[in-house]
């Protein structure tokens, strides 16, 4: 009942185009307009690699095996979208987000001949710190991660952990900075989901990369034999 009065008294509008909905956040021409990237990317030099890996020179420093990322956060609408979910605390908007990423990775398939769930991957959120989880009532990447281990039937493990409320890396423009910041922040206190199996990461943003890469650090030095990561755009 409250639920439906509320759906009275505020309509659902489409954030993109301010169309009135049905209980959705995007409409469908909306959604059906969201473009995709094309290009696969090193995650340390940005360099166009095949299938997303980590090139040669980048991967001394980056544990990070390979990279995809679902759409640009240049397009103001996936911008929106993402910062809506994330500070303006939709959850509901999971979903859409989701099924972009649905959209991306069965074009990936057909292109590339790549099957994202070759190998059984153990799908793994970035964890955030209990204070700003509770602030924000979820966390935005194990939603993201929940919707597509349902889908493809794929192992999902929230096995990582954070240790300490760090400065947020969207606070940070430098990157050694970013760099500096994370270290240390992730631990993996049960290894027994991992070891000898490939891992998919999931975050909604990939800035420097700096994040993923210390997960990454984390999970190989507990077992993993290949850490991949999922993103739905690009800073």
């Amino acid at each position: 009942m409250i639920n439906w009065l509320a759906d009275l008294i505020f309509p659902c509008r489409c954030l993109l185009c301010r169309r009135y909905l049905d209980k959705k956040h995007i409409c469908k021409k909306c959604f059906n307009g969201l473009s995709l990237k094309k290009q696969l990317e090193c995650v340390g030099c940005q360099r166009p690699t095949p299938l997303g890996k980590t090139c040669a020179f980048c991967a001394p420093t980056n544990p990070l095996d390979r990279l995809f990322v679902v759409s640009d956060f240049n397009n103001p609408d996936i911008a929106l979208l993402l910062k809506t979910f994330k500070y303006r605390f939709i959850r509901d908007l999971a979903e859409p987000l989701s099924e972009l990423t649905f959209k991306y990775l069965d074009g990936l398939s057909r292109r590339n001949n790549f099957s994202f769930i070759r190998g059984n991957p153990l799908l793994v959120p970035v964890p955030l710190h209990k204070r700003r989880e509770n602030e924000r009532g979820f966390n935005q990447a194990a939603l993201l991660a929940g919707l597509i281990s349902r889908r493809y039937r794929l192992d999902l493990g929230n096995i990582l952990v954070r240790n300490s409320g760090a400065e947020p890396q969207a606070n940070i423009e430098d990157r050694e900075k970013r760099l500096a910041n994370v270290l240390g922040l992730y631990a993996c206190p049960d290894s027994s989901l991992i070891l000898g199996r490939t891992v998919v990461i999931v975050d909604d943003i990939c800035t420097t990369g700096a994040t993923l890469n210390e997960c990454a650090r984390v999970l190989k030095n507990v077992g993993a034999t290949h850490v991949t990561a999922l993103v739905i755009a690009r800073g």
